[in-house]
Formats: structure tokens, C-alpha cells, sequence
């Protein structure tokens, strides 16, 4: 099985989570992360944010919001530089589980758990899927085509979804930065 920790939640649990209307405790502010410089050209920006979220009037520290953004950037292997393209995603945990989350990167997904699912073992080579929570736990993923295309567009498709308020709205991460000119 993919995941390493015994579900704690069931899919009926989750459904419930979801379907319930929940709200970001404090309004979006994304913090940088570090990221390792070796093997890079140029070293990306990489934030997220996370927030327990209000649950029937109530703060629920175990329901937490998170969202990250890591901007494009240039991988040198050797003599080749290989472009990668902007990379984010939304979830939504409960307790330390990932019960839905939405991605769009360049990286492949193997879903390792829900047999007798359509994507069960199977590689998705799109750029966005989501993950849902099923009797096995995390770690199934469907493709979304078309493509999330941007963290806006995510961000929009992921909310009703997770019947999510963010508080203070989306604030784009890069919202306020220069563009940066290479010259």
C-alpha cells in the first residue's frame, strides 16, 4: 500500500468532511520554502500556505488547507538544461491524512492504492489530477483534462469541490512580485 499510516478516517467520514461548509482560519499568506540549489540553473521560488479551517463555527486544528506554488525553472543534468514548468496543488488533510487535493505538475502519478478502480497501477501522464480518498486510503489519483493551467484556475476548481471558503479571498503568490528579466 502506498501509504505508510492506517487510515484513521473512512470514505464515508471524508464525504461527510467534505460536503460540510468549512472557511480558512486566517487569510492566505504564502511563506517561502528553501530549495536545494545543486543541479539548478536558476533556483526556483517555492510557497505555500496552510490554515486549520472553521468547521460548524468550530476551529478544527485536525482540517487543514494547503496550498504550494514552485515557479518554472531549468534542471542541468551534464551538458543538458531541461525546462520544467511551474508546479502546484490544493489539499485538503484530516488529521495526517490527505483526503482531496488537487495537482497540476510535470511529474507522473502511480496510484498505489483503490483496486478495482479505473487508474488503479496506472501511470497518469497528465499535468493535473486529483486525489481522492478511498477504502484503502490516500494515494489514488484521476486525471482532469483539460489541464489546470494555472494555480487560479486550480484554486477555483478545487473550492467547491472541498466546499472550501478561503478567508480574505485567493492571493495570488506571485501578487506584488517584479517580473525578473534575464538578460
Amino acid at each position: 500500500m502506498a501509504n505508510k499510516v492506517e487510515p484513521l478516517i473512512t470514505p464515508d467520514e471524508v464525504q461527510e468532511i467534505l460536503a460540510e461548509p468549512k472557511e480558512t482560519v486566517k487569510p492566505i499568506s504564502w511563506v517561502h520554502r528553501p530549495l536545494a540549489a545543486s543541479g539548478n540553473a536558476a533556483l526556483p521560488l517555492w510557497m505555500e500556505f496552510a490554515s486549520a479551517c472553521r468547521v460548524k463555527g468550530e476551529i478544527r486544528e485536525d482540517v487543514i488547507f494547503r496550498v504550494f506554488y514552485r515557479s518554472p525553472r531549468t534542471r542541468v543534468q551534464g551538458q543538458a538544461a531541461i525546462m520544467v514548468g511551474e508546479a502546484f496543488g490544493a489539499s485538503l488533510f484530516v488529521g495526517p491524512h490527505r483526503v482531496f487535493g488537487v495537482d497540476t505538475d510535470d511529474s507522473f502519478h502511480s496510484s498505489l492504492v483503490g483496486n478495482g478502480l479505473p487508474n488503479y497501477r496506472r501511470v497518469l501522464a497528465d499535468r493535473s489530477h486529483q486525489h481522492i480518498w478511498v477504502a484503502e486510503g490516500e494515494g489514488y489519483a484521476e486525471p482532469l483534462t483539460p489541464a489546470l493551467n494555472s494555480i487560479s484556475a486550480l484554486i477555483d476548481y478545487f473550492l467547491p469541490r472541498a466546499n472550501l471558503t478561503l478567508a480574505g479571498g485567493f492571493a495570488h503568490p506571485l501578487k506584488g512580485r517584479q517580473i525578473e528579466l534575464i538578460l
